[in-house]
């Protein structure tokens, strides 16, 4: 495939005579190291390979991060880069300085490495190998240019382009292959992809192919997935939210909502020290590293799921926040009783609540203006309280929630109504 012009020269549509992501069949002939696992490819969805903010995570790893990371591989051995040098400089520095000035993560660089030559996994390269190591100014079926040889040029190579990729983006422009947000695109696989996010578009535009555990975009997501669980990371999130992890694995990125935060603090009790902030959000549940997006029935233990959350709300209502916070109390009180929990009924939207309160006033002689007031701060409605039932006593049930921590709890009609607010009224046996 002939290069094309861009403002740096040429278009890199997906390196060849690599090993991490050369198409089928057009390896550098070596034996491949350390490729992506099959486990590692769970989750994978080629509409969004990485999430933006860590892409563009420049402060993810400080030189000497990498320096150790490259010291002590996923791969259980030292790297070949460890001890390789461009124009004087170690090649953690190389890597921390392109990624400074470029915007993007070093993890997606390091990541980028292992695709192309496997460097990550290897303890010694070839020159070849060294030069040409991300695959830069190399593209299909054409030989590499001379211009971009040498390791240093190469990672300087391959940020400046991924930055120039979501810099058009960023205008609202197609990248210079056409990639863009929202618009669906044929691979070399050939497969099409409809680019979900920034970072995906661009990635498509370095590499246009899907892949494999071996190639692609798949192969990114899965030494990526690798990489990030060595190291730790997790990208900072949007309003300063971080992530929540959950007992099965899965992994949530927290979203900021300044007017559900003021309701806590204007709540009963609320405490500035202690309100929320951060919320998780059922209608993205987004893998904070790798952009994943989970089902909404993605299981958080093992006889828990977020759906769950919500029963006896419909599946269409736009909000779903809920305090992570509860969500470990309800999983530590199914721990206490030792037997199935059910979630009878759990978030509701304002006006749902308000119906439900209305119903029962009906039923009652509460006045109908009580219901106004108690919507208003109400914990059903903050994401912190639900009832729920379980095979066991009821006397059983209270005991667990007071042990779950839970400062506010009361028997209704058979079920436990349990809540992470405190109304004062404690949780009393029955």
């Amino acid at each position: 495939m002939p290069a094309l012009p861009t403002r740096f020269g040429f278009l890199l549509l997906a390196a060849s005579f690599s090993l991490g992501c050369a198409p089928p069949g057009e390896s550098a002939g070596e034996e491949e190291e350390g490729e992506a696992t099959e486990e590692e490819l769970t989750g994978f969805d080629k509409h969004r390979v990485l999430s933006d903010a860590a892409f563009v995570d420049a402060d993810a790893m400080s030189a000497e991060e990498i320096q150790a990371f490259l010291e002590e591989t996923p791969y259980g051995n030292r790297s070949v880069l460890a001890t390789t040098t461009a124009n004087g400089k170690k090649a953690s520095q190389a890597i921390f300085e392109a990624s400074q000035e470029h915007g993007i993560n070093p993890i997606a660089l390091l990541v980028r490495a292992q695709m192309e030559q496997s460097l990550i996994a290897k303890s010694s390269a070839t020159d070849r190998a060294l030069n040409h190591a991300f695959g830069c100014g190399c593209p299909d079926y054409s030989s590499c240019s001379p211009q971009y040889k040498g390791f240093g040029k190469q990672v300087a190579c391959m940020a400046k382009l991924m930055r120039g990729y979501l810099d058009d983006l960023d205008a609202g422009d197609a990248t210079i292959a056409g990639w863009k947000v929202g618009k669906a695109k044929k691979t070399l696989d050939p497969q099409w992809v409809t680019p979900a996010n920034a970072a995906t578009a661009a990635l498509y535009t370095y590499t246009p192919w899907v892949g494999s555990a071996s190639f692609g975009n798949a192969a990114h997501f899965g030494i990526w997935k690798r990489f990030t669980t060595h190291l730790g990371y997790a990208p900072a999130g949007p309003g300063g939210c971080g992530a929540v992890s959950f007992p099965s694995g899965l992994a949530v990125q927290l979203l900021p909502s300044p007017t559900l935060a003021d309701a806590y603090l204007s709540a009963p009790g609320g405490d500035a020290a202690t309100a929320p902030t951060c919320f998780l959000d059922r209608r993205q549940l987004e893998d904070p590293s790798s952009g994943a997006i989970a089902p909404s029935n993605a299981k958080v233990s093992s006889n828990f799921r977020v759906d769950e959350l919500f029963a006896g709300e419909p599946t269409s209502t736009s909000k779903g926040l809920v305090d992570p916070a509860f969500i470990a109390r309800l999983q530590k009180l199914r721990a206490e009783v030792g037997a199935s929990v059910t979630v009878v009924d759990g978030y509701r939207t304002p006006e749902r609540h308000a119906r439900v309160c209305e119903a029962a006033c009906g039923e009652s002689s509460c006045a109908l203006a009580s219901c106004s007031a108690e919507v208003a701060d109400a914990p059903l409605v903050h994401g912190r309280a639900a009832f729920v039932t379980a095979s066991v006593t009821s006397a059983a049930l209270v005991a667990a929630a007071q042990r779950a921590g839970f400062p506010t709890c009361a028997l209704e009609d058979g079920d436990l109504y349990v809540a992470d607010a405190d109304s004062g009224l404690g949780c009393a046996a029955p």
